[in-house]
């Protein structure tokens, strides 16, 4: 205790302060903890002020949207020919490889076809062997036609020179003029008949054009018989499948899809104020949905020429009527990188990606 102070100075400063609470009808603050109480709403101001920089930097930094999700190539799966399903090998969500078979249509109408065919090009190729041995016996009547006339002049000119002679009688020198005659007749007969066989054969090199014909037939009805065996175009996964045993089909009627998983991307679509600053290569860092937690990493790859609005079923047509402007979105093609399992993914998942800007 310091000296000149006693027990009673420290009881009368008491009896003091409660006198003046009384009077006041308040107790007394005590001066520190108001100092105390400013300070605190300072710094929570401060730090507010901080929390609110940093976000809007961030935001100025990473640009973000949620409207963004998971794409990949569908291939839907038909059938080439028409025709009856009589087996169907594959379930929904299987996963299978490059062409494995899926759908078998009953065949036994393509194989038909196929033996038809043969038989048409085998008949093909006997009427093709026929029109040239028709040529063949037409150019052998040619030249026997021919050699005839050659003869029937020689006897002509012998019985003309019996004739002046006087050895031969007019009658010989007759019937001579006569066979040559006849011969000229023989010759140009053969003639005509060797045209005519020549253009039933046809004047061409190679294969005649009706054993091509056949041939095309049958090849055609030979791939007809393949197409009824439907097979998977790539490596994927079965979905929605409707083929059913029993179902008749028409070419070009979907059966089912395959979706491979091992090349997909994510298409976000960035509000047009956005892509001031997004360009092609910057890093991306992909939030997904399904799994929280984890980050993906991707880079832009390319920015769509039009707004999404542009190319939809029915492009907004603001030259009548009232107009109210409306912020566009541009999809932003992104591709993965360095992604360990890209079956983790599916087609029509949403993300949420960021990119960084700071980085070309």
């Amino acid at each position: 205790m310091q000296p000149g102070l006693s027990l009673s100075h420290f009881r009368g400063k008491i009896m003091n302060r409660e006198s003046e609470e009384k009077k006041s009808g308040q107790p007394a603050q005590p001066p520190s903890r108001r100092k105390i109480a400013v300070t605190t709403l300072l710094v929570l101001v401060v730090c507010a002020v901080a929390v609110a920089f940093f976000f809007w930097r961030r935001a100025q930094i990473y640009v973000r949207t949620d409207d963004a999700y998971v794409h990949g190539h569908i291939h839907s799966i038909s059938s080439r020919v028409p025709g009856t399903i009589s087996e169907v090998l594959v379930t929904d969500n299987e996963s299978v490889v490059k062409d494995q078979l899926l759908v078998r249509l009953d065949p036994a109408t393509f194989e038909a076809a196929v033996r038809d065919s043969e038989a048409a090009l085998e008949l093909a190729r006997n009427e093709v062997a026929q029109m040239q041995a028709a040529v063949q016996v037409a150019e052998a009547r040619l030249a026997h036609a021919r050699a005839t006339l050659n003869q029937a002049e020689v006897d002509l000119r012998r019985a003309e020179e019996l004739a002046r002679s006087g050895i031969a009688s007019k009658e010989a020198h007759d019937k001579a003029t006569t066979s040559k005659r006849v011969s000229e007749a023989a010759v140009r007969a053969a003639q005509e008949e060797l045209q005519r066989a020549r253009a039933a054969l046809g004047s061409v090199e190679g294969m005649h054009p009706l054993v091509l014909k056949r041939q095309a037939e049958l090849d055609e009805a030979r791939l007809n018989l393949q197409y009824t065996e439907i097979r998977s175009p790539s490596e994927g996964y079965i979905t929605r499948k409707s083929a059913e045993v029993g179902n008749r089909i028409q070419p070009g009627q979907p059966l089912m899809s395959v979706v491979p998983l091992d090349d997909i991307w994510i298409v976000a679509n960035y509000k047009e104020t956005q892509l001031e600053r997004i360009k092609v290569g910057q890093p991306v860092e992909i939030e997904v949905d399904t799994y929280p937690g984890v980050k993906i990493k991707g880079r832009v790859e390319s920015i769509m020429a039009g707004t999404g609005a542009v190319f939809s079923l029915f492009p907004p047509e603001n030259a009548t009527g009232n107009f109210v402007k409306v912020v566009q979105r541009v999809p932003v093609k992104i591709v993965l990188e360095d992604y360990p399992n890209p079956h983790v993914l599916r087609v029509g998942m949403s993300v949420v990606p960021t990119v960084d800007t700071t980085k070309d």
